[in-house]
């Protein structure tokens, strides 16, 4: 049966794991010197090398020759253990063993020593997937386990485990592995298994891996199986749906010249043949990423990992596109990623997102016209002569003065108030009320149609209360106004020869029910002494 080259060629001791000295090189140390520790956490990315490395572990403290710190992988506690006819190591895959009575199983196993080897030990895959009941479960037992006993937690999102279960391991980070490693890597395979690869199709590999020594494996393995013959570089195109560099360059020239109709052919093509719309889009994220490189590093041919020739073009294009655009067409180009993903309609998520890119330019274009002219004017390198503005602001000058025409108040003549004495009752008021917002209608219409919105309320000690309801604040604020106040108290202190301090309230619903009560008491009165006797005023 066949087996993939991710597995085949799974490293088999410290020194085969590949970008990750810092850890292999303390792990031998620790083997070397017998300090083994009970826990141990192992976090990074899928495919750095966390569950090689924990089985070559496994090996390593129970071999009966280590070499350095590295396993034989001859003696027959090695080989049991390749072969999995020694059943004290136990791999576990806490994705499908994550509740609470799974963890109880393990505890009650955990406590009968190993039946071949040095050490039993438990490797417990993307640990962050146990439930919490089942953290809970393992504290006691991760913390204080049986001597023969070793904990290896892997997880690919270490920031869910819980703060309890950190402190209790030794914890390792692994970093993606390099391009130029990666590469190495295949070369060396290709190499053994005798196949005829390009460098560039290596390349292109190792850049959609993403730093996972497994994923370009894997997609080795799919190159390499297209045909027997020498694997191309548009071979690999065709294969992983990825859009070539030449094709790339060429949009983004359509972008610069803003060439929407050509632009929007191209990605016609690319969908009629049948590349992966999400995929593509990455693709033009990463190009758009590598003239960010070339526009601000001095060294960006050791950054972008390529050969100088293609280093060239980026640069001869990154000439004409500004950085500013650059970082815009980033930003939209990662937005339309996130929407495409969950899209029914990826396409037209592209193409809204070419049609922006194109008008990012024009909108850039615009931007510097803008802040040139600022600049200019600030320098006083335009003399904005009188005439002009006068010319530009003389009509708006003589609307607002009619504007401020209408507003203003018409002068009414000082009058001499003098109090005849008599009494002003509160119904005088309310008769001769018409009259008085008569006059200040024809003094300020704005100031009446405040004031209609008002009702008188009462009237005592020379101090008239008027009432808004409930949703007329703003006609009361604007009565409380200094010009508003003092119109409507010289129109009605001058109509009485009397001086009237005029209050502005909102009412609260307790003026009519107080109005209601007086009237009742004064028809109790009527009733009591009669019509002939009282005068109401």
């Amino acid at each position: 049966m066949y087996q993939a080259l991710y597995r085949q060629y799974r490293p088999k001791t410290f020194d085969e794991v590949l970008g990750q000295e810092h850890i292999t090189t303390t792990l031998k140390n620790q083997i070397q010197k017998g300090n083994i520790g009970h826990a141990y956490l192992f976090s990074g990315t899928k495919g750095t090398g966390k569950t090689s490395t924990a089985k070559i572990f496994s090996r390593a403290v129970n071999c009966l020759n280590p070499v350095e710190g590295n396993p034989c992988n001859e003696c027959e506690i090695c080989k049991g253990i390749l072969d999995e006819s020694i059943m004290d190591i136990i791999e576990m895959d806490a994705a499908s063993n994550n509740s609470v009575d799974d963890i109880r199983e393990l505890r009650d196993k955990v406590v009968y020593p190993p039946s071949r080897a040095r050490y039993k030990i438990y490797i417990v895959d993307e640990v962050h997937m146990l439930s919490k009941g089942a953290f809970n479960a393992l504290l006691k037992t991760l913390e204080e386990p049986p001597q023969h006993l070793i904990f290896i937690l892997a997880t690919t999102e270490m920031e869910r485990l819980p703060q309890t279960i950190l402190s209790r391991c030794q914890r390792f980070d692994f970093k993606r592995i390099l391009n130029k490693d990666i590469v190495a890597n295949m070369e060396k395979i290709c190499s053994e298994l005798n196949i005829p690869v390009e460098e560039k199709v290596l390349r292109l590999i190792a850049r959609n891996s993403d730093g996972a020594m497994r994923d370009a494996l894997s997609l080795l393995d799919q190159c390499i199986s297209y045909k027997d013959k020498e694997l191309t570089y548009e071979d690999a195109l065709d294969i992983l749906g990825i859009s070539n560099s030449d094709l790339l360059f060429s949009i983004v020239d359509d972008i610069e010249k803003k060439d929407i109709q050509n632009l929007l052919l191209k990605i016609d093509q690319i969908i009629q043949q049948g590349k992966d719309i999400n995929q593509f889009i990455k693709d033009l994220i990463y190009h758009f990423r590598n003239l960010l490189i070339v526009k601000t590093s001095n060294n960006s041919a050791d950054i972008l990992d390529m050969d100088d020739e293609t280093v060239s073009m980026y640069i001869k294009q990154s000439e004409n596109i500004s950085l500013d655009l650059i970082l815009k067409s980033l930003d939209t180009l990662n937005k339309s990623e996130n929407q495409a993903k969950w899209a029914t309609q990826p396409r037209i998520i592209l193409e809204m997102a070419a049609i922006k890119l194109v008008n990012l330019e024009e909108q850039a274009s615009l931007e510097e016209r803008i802040k040139k002219l600022e600049t200019i004017i600030n320098n006083g390198k335009i003399n904005i002569g009188k005439s002009i503005e006068t010319k530009a602001i003389e009509k708006p000058k003589k609307k607002i003065e009619e504007k401020e025409d209408l507003k203003k108040p018409k002068d009414i003549q000082p009058l001499q108030i003098v109090d005849d004495g008599k009494e002003l009752s509160f119904n005088t008021i309310k008769k001769e009320w018409e009259k008085i917002m008569g006059i200040v209608k024809e003094n300020n219409i704005r100031t009446h149609a405040f004031l209609k919105e008002g009702r008188l309320v009462s009237f005592s000690n020379n101090s008239l209360s008027i009432g808004y309801k409930d949703g007329y604040g703003i006609h009361r604020e604007a009565m409380e106004r200094p010009n508003n106040k003092e119109l409507v108290e010289k129109v009605v202190s001058s109509y009485f020869n009397k001086n009237i301090n005029i209050k502005f309230i909102m009412e609260d619903g307790q003026v009519e029910d107080l109005e209601e009560e007086e009237e009742d008491t004064i028809q109790e009165v009527v009733d009591f002494f009669g019509e002939n006797i009282v005068e109401i005023e």
